[in-house]
C-alpha cells in the first residue's frame, strides 16, 4: 500500500518553462548575452539553477567571459522575487492532489529548483503539502538519493511504501539510485516519451500521459 507519494515540481506540477524562460533571458540581455527561445531552453532544466545557467552561458560561449557568482545571484534573486509568474499547474493537477491526499496519502516535493522558490510555488499553488524540499546547498541535489531517502525517513515511510513521480532523465536517474515501490515518469512535462525512455528507466517505470492515470497507479 502506497502511504507517500514524492513528486518533482518543474514538468510534473507546475508548467514553469515560460517562467524560466523568461528569467534565464532577462539576466542574459542584463550582460548583454543573446536570450533563448523557450524551446531551446527545455533541455537544460532538471539539474537545478547553478547548472542550468552554466549551460545558459557555455552554449552562448560566455561562461568565461564574466563574473558567473554575480549573474547567478542576479538570476536567483529575480526569479525569487515573483517565483510563479507566468506558472500555472498542469490540467487536471491540482484535482490530483485533492484526490491523493482524501485517500490519506501523505505528499510531498523534491525539487532541484532553489528551496525559496520551490517552497513560494507549492504555498501559492496547493494545500496538503506535508513536505516541500528544493535545492540547498547542504544536500546533493536529484539524482542523488540523499534527499529523497530525508523525506521518507521524516514521515516513517520505507521505499515500499512510496512513489515517486518525476518528467525528466534526472528523475529516472534518482528513481535507479532510490528504488520505490512504483517509479511513475509522466511525459506530459519537460521530456518526450521517447526521451524518456532513451534514459534507460527501470522496467517497473509507469509511464503515464494524464494525472488521472497517476492516480490510478497509485492507489490501485
Amino acid at each position: 500500500m502506497i502511504k507517500l507519494a514524492i513528486f518533482d515540481l518543474d514538468g510534473t506540477l507546475l508548467d514553469t518553462l515560460d517562467t524560466i524562460t523568461y528569467y534565464v533571458n532577462k539576466t542574459l540581455q542584463k550582460y548583454g548575452i543573446k536570450p533563448y527561445a523557450r524551446e531551446e531552453l527545455r533541455p537544460f532544466i532538471g539539474k537545478g539553477a547553478r547548472n542550468l545557467i552554466t549551460r545558459a552561458l557555455e552554449a552562448r560561449g560566455a561562461l568565461e567571459s564574466l563574473d558567473f557568482d554575480e549573474l547567478f545571484a542576479y538570476y536567483n534573486a529575480e526569479y525569487d522575487a515573483s517565483p510563479y509568474y507566468l506558472t500555472h499547474p498542469y490540467e487536471g493537477i491540482p484535482e490530483l492532489i485533492e484526490e491523493l491526499k482524501g485517500a490519506g496519502i501523505s505528499l510531498a516535493v523534491l525539487s532541484n529548483k532553489p528551496e525559496i522558490s520551490t517552497r513560494a510555488c507549492i504555498e501559492h499553488f496547493f494545500r496538503g503539502f506535508d513536505i516541500i524540499r528544493g535545492g540547498r546547498a547542504e544536500v546533493p541535489l536529484k539524482p542523488a538519493p540523499d534527499a529523497l531517502y530525508s523525506i521518507m525517513d521524516e514521515l516513517s515511510v520505507t521505499p515500499m511504501e512510496v512513489a515517486y513521480i518525476g518528467d525528466s532523465e534526472v528523475d529516472i536517474e534518482t528513481m535507479k539510485n532510490a528504488p520505490v515501490a512504483i517509479p511513475i515518469s509522466v511525459t506530459w512535462g519537460l521530456r518526450t516519451t521517447g526521451e524518456l525512455k532513451a534514459a534507460s528507466p527501470i522496467p517497473e517505470t509507469v509511464f503515464c500521459d494524464t494525472p488521472s492515470e497517476v492516480y490510478a497507479v497509485i492507489t490501485r
